[in-house]
């Protein structure tokens, strides 16, 4: 095998480096993981869970700020590099001097592996202790360097590369770094392995250094190679260096071989190098067994290194040029005797201080002896002192700005020290002789106090929140309302806080406070201001029902809102006290009511008509034989007689109410007779009435004619049977109504009732509620509507609703839902008993799976011409059955078995015996009881509406009676569980999202379904990301909306957020919502005073969620 060339290997490394390759599955260990905080540009990591979480959200932090806020325990995490092939981190990590242990990185198949895989941002002030093992370009910090920088940071561990068949460099800092990268104070002290490659570099801090530099830093572990028909370039600082400089830097690394290989080149410093600078750098020869520092390469001039003795590379005299006063040290007992870095502070500020008030705040330093720190500091404000571990803390006594100094020594005694500048505030006082007391005006209030100074000016604010002291000198609040003492602050309520603030000219607050507005705060005597009258034209009949009218007081919460009322004229129209109105006879009287507060009038105008005859009218169509109407038959019904018309129509008008006899006659005909019911103010159809003819006189004995006689004899044409007809109850009126009856193919009787277009029409003239109830108890019954009358009905009353009710059991129909009116002939509504074969097929297979049954199984069915189902999709209409055994509300659920068989929770309450159901669906319905729980739960906060939501099939557990109540929601998990509470119909071709498979995703029905209510939306880029866990503030929208679609929710004023001390995190399109569903108390914070917008929700939180919005929306009791 021939040895490649020097530049043939460059080619080789940095194509290989900058060829980004398919990422690796991550194995991250499961868990609630907590979300970095975020503030003043930078993402704040300070526990395990918190640096797990950004580990497997990387895509959200490759470009961002991270800082460390402690030292940080990573035993038992998977880590996957951050910022593998395709990406790279572009931020600043910053750790702050702290360091990250426990550590186990597997590369697996990835190009690059480290605690990152590739950066060109910045990496500062870090420690890591790792152990790599895999990918092409391994190291302790970094696989692939790219641009970026590595400033003050240290590794030590492990790092071995992958077994990658070509090109393998690993470095125990960086596996490679090239174009203009930066590496400064910086170290390893790691052991370094190349992997099983055709071409293997290795080096105690990085395995190959491309375009860039390295400055004051050092190598102090092992680099060795792996063995077999390969060929090897290792150094104790680099394997390779070509077009870089490393200066004032030194190698104390042991050069190792380990198996044979065909070409092995070693240097105690460079393993190869080409076209590149070394200046003023060092290596052991003894701890690396060799005396050349370079061990190959195209070497152009003299590089400026140098082989030491172990003992010589322990004296500073030895380092010509290097700097052991303000950047290196050294100390037998640190670094095994070589040279350090020394100690650099990296507070430059601190936070500000109150006075009075507890503190707390930590500095922050690079230790490079990694052997601890020893803190001081002088200047600190009576009531602060410094900790010898660099905690400032305490509570400071005075205000005012402090110059501190502080000094930090290493474990090596190297010492720094820098001055910094601390800002003690003041609280703002409270205000001198505040005093609240109520105004002058009614429903007001007002603040008197004394100024400390006379130019000092007062503002206010009122509002649900006491409000935090502010800071003397600080800013007025921009929403404050300037006020001058003693003056009204109007409609403040009881329980509100008022913040009153004594400002300076500069509008600096001097003083403040606050105090919760009680009802004697308040001036509470309203006068009343005028008066009106709900109607000012009543029209009455003699002797008819009273009518009420009622006074508006002007303003409403009048203190005193008695009134008088008074009548013109009695003998017309009376009135009481109660504003009641009753008419005595024919006239006109004017009603009066006065205040008693102010002597405020109004009037109405009463006229009185005298009572009309109850009368009503009869019509019918009368037909003889062969089927021919008859016109001029005579009609009588209580005393009053018509004539039919030519098309054997008739109409009898003002008919006295009650029952009559109809009597009608006709030439040639035989009379008849039958019985009608007259309604005062009605029209009795007794549909069609059919005579027969009268019997001819038959002759005796008569004469035989002479001859037969031959003709055409008309066959005699049988009188059709008239439809039979049944009395219903109409909005309490007895009607007749056409019926037929038939026969289901299951053998079940069938009614079926058929009213005329007339009769729906005149609907119009009553209420929107449209109650038919028929006693009958066939098991089905079908009510017929002719399609053009219910157009008429819906134009004149569109909020109008039928109701039927027919064997205990009830069907409400809004008229809205039944579209499509102009192309359909008749509306059937329907509700039927099963047959008792199916109800007990049904009841045993319910049994089976652990239900109840509660009722006799009831069908609910609108249909149009030719039996096409009317859905009434997003509209819930209200149904009704009896019970057969006593329902327990939080045990006991109404369902609907679909076409499929499957079960579906149905929004329902139960109340004496009387199951009502609210449902857009036609279908087969019945109750259910169960007892549904899980081991997990037992004690647990939200058991009880975890067990009410599994009764009610909304939530389901594992197959192993688990419920895991504390494992996050994703966002697919959420809108399904949101659909089954709504009884939404899935729709998987509605699920038009990238990253939801319409056939073959198990929540695309349910994703489907909630897009098209409303209740969800997607991402930007088309995505709905289904397995992403939902955040609260997501959960709130999504909850929000579905409310909304179901029922309805105030809006509020997202002011009411403010309560929580993180609310402004709460996203801008999260803010209506999640104050909408605070206010109405279907959401709470999280411990005393968060929100957490952004953290989790979990499944026994969905649970809880969903059963507060279903005892909103009333679908549940």
């Amino acid at each position: 095998m021939k040895k490649m060339s020097i530049m043939l290997a460059v080619l080789l490394i940095f194509s290989a480096v900058l060829t980004p390759l398919a990422s690796a599955a991550s194995g991250v260990r499961a868990g609630n993981a907590s979300i970095p905080s975020e503030a003043d540009g930078w993402v704040w990591v300070g526990t395990a869970e918190e640096l797990a979480y950004i580990n497997r959200n990387q895509a959200a932090y490759l470009d961002r700020n991270i800082r460390l806020t402690g030292d940080i325990d990573m035993t038992g995490y998977d880590w996957v590099p951050f910022a593998d092939e395709a990406t790279v981190f572009s931020g600043i990590f910053d750790g702050r001097g702290y360091r990250i242990k426990g550590l186990t990185i597997d590369g697996g198949t990835l190009e690059y592996v480290g605690f990152f895989g590739r950066v060109s941002g910045a990496i500062r002030n870090l420690n890591v202790t790792v152990h790599v093992n895999g990918g092409s370009y391994a190291g302790g910090l970094v696989g692939h360097l790219i641009g970026g920088s590595i400033i003050n940071s240290h590794s030590q561990g492990s790092v071995t590369a992958g077994d990658t068949g070509y090109v393998s460099a690993a470095g125990g800092l960086a596996g490679a770094a090239n174009g203009d990268s930066s590496i400064l104070r910086s170290s390893s002290s790691a052991a370094v392995k190349s992997g099983d490659a055709s071409n293997q570099y290795a080096g105690g801090l990085v395995g190959s250094q491309g375009r860039g530099s390295i400055r004051d830093s050092y190598a102090t572990g092992t680099v060795t190679n792996t063995g077999g028909g390969h060929y090897y370039y290792g150094g104790g600082f680099a394997g390779h260096l070509i077009y870089g400089t490393i200066a004032n830097s030194y190698s104390s690394t042991a050069v190792m071989q380990s198996g044979s290989v065909i070409y092995y080149t070693a240097g105690g410093f460079i393993g190869t190098m080409a076209v590149a600078t070394i200046n003023a750098s060092y290596y052991d020869i003894a701890a690396s067994s060799l005396t050349t520092g370079v061990g190959s390469g195209d070497i152009i001039g003299s590089p400026h290194l140098t082989g030491l003795t172990t003992s010589d590379m322990k004296a500073a005299s030895n380092y010509h040029g290097w700097d052991f006063t303000d950047l290196w040290a050294l100390d037998a007992g640190i670094n095994s005797g070589y040279p350090y870095l020394r100690p650099a502070i990296l507070t430059t500020d601190l936070p500000r201080a109150v006075k009075d008030v507890p503190y707390s705040s930590a500095m922050d330093a690079f230790d490079g002896s990694r052997g601890g720190l020893t803190w001081i500091a002088s200047g600190l404000p009576d009531g602060l002192s410094m900790t010898a571990y660099g905690m400032i803390e305490g509570s400071p006594k005075e205000s005012g700005t402090f110059t501190v100094a502080v000094s930090v020594t290493d474990a090596g005694q190297s010492k720094v020290s820098t001055v910094l500048t601390l800002h003690v505030d003041e609280s703002a006082p409270d205000i001198d002789g505040f005093v609240v007391s109520p105004g002058s005006a009614n429903g007001s209030t007002s603040v008197t106090a004394v100024p400390s100074d006379p130019g000092h000016t007062f503002a206010y604010l009122l509002g649900p929140d006491a409000g935090v002291r502010p800071l003397r000198g600080g800013a007025l609040p921009g929403e404050a309302v300037l006020y001058s003492l003693g003056t009204d602050i109007m409609d403040p309520i009881r329980g509100q806080f008022l913040q009153v603030f004594e400002v300076d000219e500069q509008k600096h607050i001097e003083a403040w406070s606050s105090v919760q507005v009680e009802a004697a705060h308040i001036q509470d005597q309203v006068r009343v201001t005028g008066v009106t009258l709900d109607q000012t034209e009543l029209p009455l009949t003699a002797g008819g029902a009273l009518q009420k009218l009622t006074a508006v007081l002007t303003p409403v919460n009048a203190t005193n809102p008695a009134v008088v009322w008074a009548s013109s004229d009695p003998a017309v129209a009376a009135v009481n006290q109660s504003g009641e109105v009753t008419p005595i006879a024919e006239g006109t009287a004017f009603i009066t009511v006065t205040t008693v507060d102010g002597g405020y009038t109004a009037a109405a105008t009463v006229t009185v008509q005298s009572a009309p005859v109850a009368a009503g009218t009869v019509i019918g169509s009368v037909y003889g034989t062969g089927n021919t109407p008859l016109a001029g038959a005579m009609v009588s019904a209580g005393g009053v007689t018509g004539v039919t018309y030519g098309n054997g129509d008739f109409t009898l008008t003002n008919v006295t109410a009650g029952i009559h006899s109809l009597t009608v006659t006709a030439a040639g005909y035989g009379s008849h007779t039958t019985t009608v019911n007259v309604l005062a103010g009605e029209t009795a159809d007794v549909g069609r009435i059919d005579l027969s003819a009268a019997n001819p006189p038959v002759q005796e004995n008569p004469e035989p004619a002479e001859s037969p006689s031959y003709g055409w004899v008309p066959a005699p044409v049988p009188a059709p049977t008239p439809d039979p007809r049944m009395t219903v109850r109409i909005n309490g009126q007895h009607v007749q109504v056409t019926i037929k009856n038939e026969q289901e193919q299951d053998g079940r009787t069938v009614l079926r009732l058929i009213p005329g277009s007339e009769l729906v029409r005149s609907w119009a003239g009553g209420g929107d509620e449209i109650l038919i109830d028929i006693d009958n108890k066939e098991p089905v019954v079908k009510v017929d509507l002719p399609a053009e009358a219910l157009q008429d009905l819906l134009a004149a009353r569109p909020n109008a609703v039928i109701r039927i009710g027919v064997n205990g059991a009830s069907s409400s129909v809004p008229l809205l839902v039944l579209s499509d009116l102009r192309n359909r002939a008749n509306v059937t509504i329907v509700i039927a008993t099963m047959a008792e074969t199916a109800s007990r097929e049904l009841e045993e297979e319910l049994s089976r799976q652990g239900y109840d049954m509660l009722a006799e199984p009831a069908s609910f069915d609108v249909y149009g011409d030719g039996g096409e189902r009317i859905e009434a999709e997003g509209t819930y209409m209200e149904r009704t059955f009896s019970m057969n055994a006593a329902a327990a509300p939080d045990r006991s659920t109404v369902i609907r078995v679909d076409d499929a068989g499957k079960l579906h929770y149905v929004p329902s309450v139960f109340e004496r015996g009387t199951a009502t159901l609210y449902s857009a669906h036609n279908g087969i319905y019945t109750a259910v009881r169960s007892n549904r729980t899980f081991e997990d739960i037992r004690g647990h906060w939200g058991q009880n509406d975890i067990e009410r939501m599994a009764n009610k099939l909304i939530v389901n557990g594992s197959a192993d009676g688990m419920f895991d109540p504390n494992r996050t929601v994703t966002r697919a998990e959420f809108a399904a569980m949101l659909v089954r509470a709504l009884e939404l119909a899935e729709k998987p071709q509605r699920a038009s999202y990238a990253d939801v498979a319409p056939n073959e995703a198990w929540y695309a029905g349910a994703v489907g379904a909630a897009s098209a209510a409303g209740l969800i939306e997607g991402y930007a880029d088309g995505s709905f990301r289904p397995d992403a866990e939902i955040t609260r503030e997501q959960a709130a929208v999504m909850l929000g909306r579905a409310v909304r679609y179901a029922g309805g929710l105030p809006p509020q004023d997202a002011s009411g957020l403010e309560r929580f001390s993180d609310h402004a995190r709460v996203s801008g399109w999260a803010k209506g919502p999640a104050a909408d569903l605070l206010a109405a108390g279907l959401i709470e914070g999280v411990g005393n005073d968060a929100f957490a917008p952004q953290g989790f929700t979990t499944r026994a939180q969905s649970a809880v969620l969903l059963c507060r919005m279903l005892h909103y929306l009333n679908f549940i009791n």
